[in-house]
């Protein structure tokens, strides 16, 4: 990783694990590499542990400073804004390079051991073990968290490495009890990661992965795991216009429909909507919609599988609202897809903020384009601010796709403000 990837990962662990929200950026890194910080607060060393894969602060060339005897340093502010130092540094840093040198001399047959036992650790593994699988489960729900909160743009290289690992474990042996578990873990990778590259629009690579971890779910006989490739490939295939093999990705995906769950079923009846408006096809979107609400009616959580806890009411109203804004725009139900649009905005939490973001912009588009331009103005001005931090190319372009619906309004002084704002969603894209 780089810096910056590996300063965004920190603060996403300390996201998922404690609710805070940190700044800690590449710059900070830097300072830590070269042991100007050596003992960085709680949760920055907590995030470092968990992301490098280290037991201990020390394995990190991080220790404590004791205070009281050494030189106060005046405090040093940062690109973020935050102090980054936090701890006294020695008096002499010449006294200080030439401890280190003479420790690093002095331990050095012992350190090269102990490097060639932790490099060992990283090689892949010569049997595979429920320690193996379990560690892609956490890759992949530490992956989709991310996503959901931050966007995809900057884990292309993490994804890219962490799936070149788990697709050399399929070539690993593996007792034939854990093959379909083997199998069903990397897919589930490949479908986050694949969705993580789409969000960051590298297409060509998502869509191998995406077709990559069908073809894992499919030998798994996991059919959990084939529906949500399928929906993604559909969602995919749509965004790129290409709705007629949207369409075909999401009816492949309700094949043998009694045995995905009816969450499942909801989801992927919401793709052929989805597919189907951008077709322009009223009658058959509105269809699509109904069979969607049907199947939601009867969706039980206690038949999901733990990753699909993030469809519920609030997803659904606004997936479906997406599929009713193709037909709004061209004066079919703007009403029901704004009122849907509107509960996905007011219904999503913060852990799915960027869903709330599309949805908050796909609203303002709509609004900008059948109602109050005030009202779009605020908003936009709320979905501008609930995508601060998040980086995808996907949620930039759904963003200033309110311009073009915006034309009529552009001599209103508050509409070209809230206009402007939108060039700030995702400027790193």
């Amino acid at each position: 990783m780089s810096r910056s990837e590996l300063a965004e990962a920190v603060n996403a662990h300390v996201w998922a694990t404690t609710g805070s929200r940190r700044v800690l950026d590449g710059d900070m890194i830097s300072r830590y590499e070269r042991g100007l910080n050596r003992w960085p607060n709680a949760d920055y060393r907590a995030g470092l542990r968990a992301v490098l894969g280290a037991t201990s602060d020390s394995d990190l060339g991080f220790f404590p400073t004791r205070r009281g005897n050494t030189a106060t340093p005046k405090p040093q502010v940062g690109s973020g804004g935050h102090n980054i130092i936090d701890v006294e540094e020695p008096a002499d840093p010449v006294d200080r390079r030439n401890f280190l040198r003479v420790l690093t001399v002095a331990g050095v047959g012992t350190s090269l051991d102990g490097l060639t036992t932790d490099l060992q650790r990283l090689a892949p593994p010569r049997v595979i073990s429920e320690a193996d699988i379990a560690h892609l489960q956490s890759v992949a729900s530490f992956f989709s968290s991310w996503a959901h909160t931050h966007g995809g743009q900057a884990m292309g290289q993490t994804v890219s490495a962490e799936m070149s690992r788990a697709v050399g474990l399929l070539k690993v042996t593996c007792p034939p009890r854990l093959r379909p578990d083997l199998l069903a873990a990397v897919g589930h990778l490949g479908v986050v990661g694949g969705s993580l590259l789409f969000d960051a629009h590298q297409h060509p690579l998502s869509e191998r992965i995406l077709a990559f971890a069908t073809l894992c779910a499919e030998e798994a006989g996991d059919w959990h795991l084939r529906a949500k490739a399928m929906s993604w490939q559909a969602r995919q295939a749509v965004w790129l216009d290409d709705a007629d093999a949207g369409l075909t990705f999401a009816q492949l995906g309700l094949v043998r429909s009694d045995r995905i769950s009816a969450t499942e079923r909801a989801m992927l009846h919401t793709a052929v909507a989805r597919a189907l408006g951008r077709l322009g096809d009223v009658a058959a979107t509105l269809r699509a919609v109904g069979d969607a609400d049907d199947e939601f009616a009867d969706a039980d959580p206690a038949d999901d599988v733990p990753w699909m806890a993030y469809y519920d009411h609030a997803q659904h109203v606004g997936d479906t609202g997406h599929a009713l804004f193709e037909l709004a725009v061209h004066g079919v139900g703007a009403g029901e897809a704004a009122k849907r649009l509107s509960e996905a905005v007011s219904g999503h939490t913060d852990t799915y903020i960027r869903s709330r973001s599309f949805s908050g912009f796909k609203l303002a588009a709509l609004t900008m384009y059948t109602g109050d331009p005030q009202e779009a103005v605020q908003i936009t001005h709320a979905a501008v601010r609930d995508a601060t931090g998040i980086h995808s190319q996907r949620l930039r372009r759904t963003a200033l796709e309110v311009e073009p619906l915006a034309a009529k309004h552009r001599t209103n002084t508050d509409v070209e403000a809230a206009l402007r704002s939108l060039r700030t969603v995702s400027p790193a894209a």
